[in-house]
């Protein structure tokens, strides 16, 4: 999975990838961490604030993609997962990331949720195309929500009822 992360984070806004990430490509990252954080929210009860739960795309035995739900910090929004999904570029345009939400999006309706919220870049049209097809709906634009780069991003919040 961090190898995957890795990549997959090192291609936002690069040779000519729409930036992603609200971090810089450049960035370090803290494998260390994100193991990390990742064991401990992966052994979570759904009951429980802050768990996780993730699927990965593989191909010849690497992950190449992933989607991921959170549950939230306060057990009053624990009906609600946010979503985050990541496909490295020559895995993307082929429905893999169709299939995965797919996955998750029947995981949670399985397990009693009753929306997925996420956030996507503005200009990240194909990523908002996929969830709009997937029925999520815009909710709301948080302008320069961030910056990298010297670049401002409008960030869109979308949700799914489930």
């Amino acid at each position: 999975m961090l190898a995957h992360l890795r990549r997959h984070l090192a291609e936002s806004g690069r040779d000519g990838d729409v930036m992603f990430s609200p971090r810089s490509a450049d960035a370090p990252f803290d494998a260390e961490g994100t193991a990390e954080r990742h064991l401990t929210a992966w052994a979570r009860k759904l009951d429980e604030p802050l768990w996780t739960r993730t699927w990965g795309l593989f191909v010849d035995r690497e992950i190449r993609g992933h989607v991921d739900l959170h549950g939230g910090r306060v057990a009053g929004e624990l009906h609600r997962a946010a979503c985050g999904l990541g496909l490295e570029r020559p895995m993307r345009g082929r429905g893999h990331g169709r299939t995965l939400m797919q996955t998750a999006m029947t995981w949670a309706r399985e397990h009693g949720l009753a929306w997925i919220d996420l956030g996507v870049f503005a200009h990240n049209a194909p990523a908002r195309a996929l969830y709009i097809a997937l029925g999520f709906v815009e909710v709301g634009v948080t302008r320069d929500r961030f910056r990298v780069d010297g670049t401002s991003i409008d960030d869109i919040a979308m949700t799914l009822a489930l």
